[in-house]
């Protein structure tokens, strides 16, 4: 109960924190330069003894450079500025909106917050909390290899993608396709009464809509453009070989009877390179990220003693 009472806090929190883009913003205070007063007039009288002169208060508190404060914790403008440049060149504008400086700000103090609760909650000592935070942890680490360490030295360029279009035709070949219409009964006494009318010279579509017991009487038997491996084989094996315009006599299958006619087909086709250029530069690119990964690996077992003691 306690540990649901704390993650509701800290959503609470988030929550707040991301509302805060559209409530009025803190303006960051601009870095303004100080105004020198004016010099006071001559005078003929003898001037005062000047005051001792305040002692200059610690970088983090003159005027206008701490930008919050949450509790005791003090946002500076140059911890600011730092943070959120950071934040500019690791943010993805693909995946995610870049935050503007006070949308950032404001995340900053909503980050305190939070990390502020956990720290008195204790949530940061918990072992499932740690166990998470180091399996983050080990992503991101990884993450940064790929991209930083590994990424940069890979490349696939559309020659490669092209032969491997040429060296795997099958890959990129569209099956055979036909299309049919059918007439789906369930008893062989059923089927020949549709047959009979079929003979007799009724349109498929009337009889198919009058008798089929399949979804697709509503369509008059038709269904959608198949390949090899979509039905029942005894089904295919009697559709495919079919002449278009052609009609099969009762067919028996596992569903029941069927009176199949031929509609269309198309022939086995290789789709066009482009159309799957950008797929095979991707699976290229992930082959080789892998294969760089693991000679990353074994590179650092080499130079890396590992002596296992003992197996869990």
């Amino acid at each position: 109960m306690k540990r649901k009472l704390h993650l509701s806090i800290l959503l609470a929190l988030f929550i707040i924190g991301c509302s805060c883009a559209r409530k009025p913003q803190p303006v960051i205070p601009p870095e303004t330069p100080q105004e020198t007063p004016n010099a006071p007039a001559p005078s003929d009288q003898t001037p005062a003894p000047a005051p001792t002169p305040a002692p200059t208060p610690p970088a983090s508190r003159v005027q206008g450079d701490v930008l919050a404060r949450i509790g005791r914790k003090e946002i500076t403008r140059e911890e600011f500025r730092r943070n959120y440049e950071t934040y500019l060149l690791i943010v993805d504008p693909q995946k995610e909106k870049v935050l503007s400086r006070n949308d950032y700000f404001n995340k900053m103090i909503t980050d305190e917050l939070v990390r502020r609760f956990a720290e008195n909650e204790k949530i940061d000592r918990d072992p499932i909390f740690i166990a998470q935070l180091e399996k983050e942890k080990q992503q991101i680490l990884l993450d940064h290899i790929l991209k930083n360490v590994l990424l940069e030295k890979i490349a696939v360029t559309e020659d490669e993608a092209a032969g491997y279009y040429r060296a795997n035709p099958d890959e990129f070949t569209q099956p055979a396709r036909i299309q049919v219409r059918h007439i789906l009964l369930g008893t062989v006494e059923d089927a020949r009464r549709a047959l009979f009318r079929l003979e007799a010279g009724e349109d498929f579509g009337s009889v198919a809509r009058e008798m089929s017991i399949h979804a697709s009487r509503n369509q008059g038997g038709q269904i959608a453009p198949f390949e090899r491996g979509t039905y029942n084989k005894d089904f295919e094996d009697v559709a495919f070989p079919l002449k278009v315009g052609e009609r099969s006599g009762i067919v028996k299958t596992d569903l029941g009877y069927h009176i199949i006619e031929k509609t269309g087909e198309s022939p086995a086709t290789l789709i066009p390179f482009a159309d799957v250029k950008e797929a095979i530069m991707n699976k290229m690119m992930r082959e080789k990220r892998e294969r760089a990964f693991e000679t990353l690996y074994n590179k650092i077992r080499q130079e890396i003693p590992v002596q296992i003691i003992n197996r869990p």
